[in-house]
């Protein structure tokens, strides 16, 4: 057993130091107040892990605490810290970025992780939602970064959070998102290596991943949870598929607010009723608006010479597109740049990219087979539809080369009127 209390002793008055530091008052203090010591969470969790000589988890937090102090500026006794971890002879592990010294826990049968763990610089990863949904992911994002100010003011965090929606609408990139704005890696369950075929070995894979991240700062992701929080009254399940279920939800309650959870499915239709109370925010995940649109083809193509208006024109093009969809065509577009040896891009060469795009989407996503005639015309009318002034017969004849007659009578024929 680990011989961690002294570590744990120094590690906390340094840390009770840190309250102190701004205002220059650099003394040991023999009786404290709770509402007014910083990085309240970190140094409540090193008293917990030495309380139970976890030396695992008394340096990860330890870790994060010289993260903290070092973005306050507090550099002296971030080194003070850091000289202490590394100089301690209790612990065996060197002194690395905490997200770096973590050992993942494995399936005892397939040897298969259960978890991926990685770390997104601040500012790193791009998202752009509809308004309500940002507001929210703030909202989110602050609790975690502001947990210090609601533990002394004895609340109860809520940082658990459900993303629910159709494929490709950005629940893994809004994961990404709040782990690089939170600096706490995000491990993403493996479901691959959690759902095991030999009865009994999901739960247990279930309480040695819980386990884990309870020993570390993280953000834990468990994506397609579908897969794991079923409804339990489902006939088609088996009792031990069931009991999954039970295990998952003793789990969630039994880290409360001390690690962020965020879940995603596309598939909210199948979660347990009972798996819904668990989540403290609920945002269903939309196909993204003309402004949100307009957000990502900015940053999709910011390093594309487009035209004036070339950015609106392509918005409205991939009105119906999710976030995943109107990237690829993004790098479609900056592809055939390449190909093409252009050096700018006109709106009548975006239709023509779009149109190559669309019919090859389509025809990986049905059985319909169509002509790039009648993608055209079909894009004429989501066109039309966005804005008749911007978008007059002459003006799509004059893009697409099809005649104003013909473009007229075409449109006519699928119920348009055509004024």
């Amino acid at each position: 057993m680990f011989m961690i209390m002294p570590l744990l002793t120094q590690i906390f008055n340094y840390g009770v130091i840190i309250s102190y530091s701004c205002s220059r008052k650099w003394q040991y203090v023999h009786s404290w107040d709770v509402k007014n010591v910083d990085n309240l969470a970190e140094v409540m969790k090193l008293i917990e892990a030495g309380l139970h000589q976890d030396a695992t988890k008394v340096y990860n937090y330890a870790q994060l605490l010289i993260s903290k102090t070092e973005e306050k500026g507090d550099l002296q006794t971030a080194k003070k810290l850091r000289s202490v971890l590394k100089n301690t002879k209790t612990i065996t592990i060197q002194a690395k970025e905490y997200g770096h010294t973590l050992k993942l826990p494995v399936d005892s049968e397939s040897r298969l992780p259960l978890a991926e763990i990685k770390n997104y610089d601040k500012g790193s990863v791009f998202l752009s939602l509809d308004r309500d949904s940002m507001s929210t992911i703030r909202e989110f994002i602050y609790l975690i970064n502001h947990i210090d100010l609601f533990l002394k003011a004895g609340i109860k965090g809520n940082r658990s959070i459900l993303l629910f929606g159709k494929p490709g609408t950005g629940k893994t990139q809004t994961a990404r998102y709040i782990s690089s704005e939170t600096a706490l890696p995000l491990v993403t369950v493996r479901l691959d290596g959690v759902i095991s075929s030999y009865l009994g070995n999901t739960s247990k894979n279930l309480r040695i991943l819980f386990d884990f991240v309870q020993r570390t700062p993280c953000i834990l992701f468990l994506d397609e949870f579908d897969a794991i929080a079923k409804m339990r009254d489902d006939s088609n399940e088996l009792g031990e598929l069931k009991r999954v279920v039970n295990t998952l939800l003793q789990n969630i309650d039994s880290i409360e607010s001390d690690i962020p959870i965020i879940a995603a499915t596309n598939h909210e239709h199948l979660l347990d009723p009972a798996v819904w109370r668990r989540f403290d925010y609920k945002i269903r995940m939309k196909l993204p608006d003309t402004a949100t649109r307009r957000s990502l083809l900015t940053e999709f193509l910011r390093d594309v010479p487009l035209e004036n208006g070339a950015t609106d024109f392509v918005a409205a093009l991939t009105e119906g597109m999710d976030g995943s969809e109107i990237e690829m065509f993004s790098t479609q577009i900056r592809t055939n740049l390449v190909v093409d040896k252009v050096d700018s891009l006109r709106t009548k060469d975006l239709l023509s990219y779009y149109t190559k795009f669309k019919s090859r989407l389509i025809q990986e996503g049905s059985d319909e087979n169509l002509s790039n005639e009648e993608i055209i015309l079909r894009t004429a009318r989501t066109l039309r539809n966005q804005n008749k002034k911007a978008f007059t017969i002459r003006k799509i004849s004059s893009l697409t080369g099809i005649s104003t007659g013909k473009l007229s009578q075409q449109l006519r024929k699928r119920g348009e009127y055509v004024g």
